[in-house]
C-alpha cells in the first residue's frame, strides 16, 4: 500500500487498483483465502488503513495517519 500511496498524489489508491497490484505481486492472492468475502473487507481488518467510498467512483483506500510524534 505504501508504494501505490506514494504515487498518488493525495495518497488514495482505488480499491481496484490495489487488488490488481496484489494479484500481480503474488498470482496466488484471494481475499478468501483468510476467510474475507471480499478485498474491501479485507482492508476494514487492517487498523493502519482507511475504506472510503466516494461519490459515485469506488471505494478508495489509505494510509492511515499517525498521531503527531508517532511513526510506524
Amino acid at each position: 500500500m505504501t508504494l501505490l500511496a506514494g504515487d498518488a498524489p493525495d495518497g488514495w489508491v482505488g480499491l481496484g487498483a490495489l487488488g490488481h497490484y496484489m494479484k500481480r505481486t503474488d498470482p496466488a492472492f484471494s481475499p478468501k483465502v483468510p476467510g474475507h468475502a471480499n478485498l474491501s473487507d479485507m482492508i476494514r481488518t487492517y487498523p493502519d488503513l482507511v475504506l472510503n467510498q466516494l461519490n459515485g467512483t469506488g471505494f478508495w483506500v489509505s494510509l492511515r495517519s499517525k498521531p503527531d510524534g508517532q511513526e510506524g
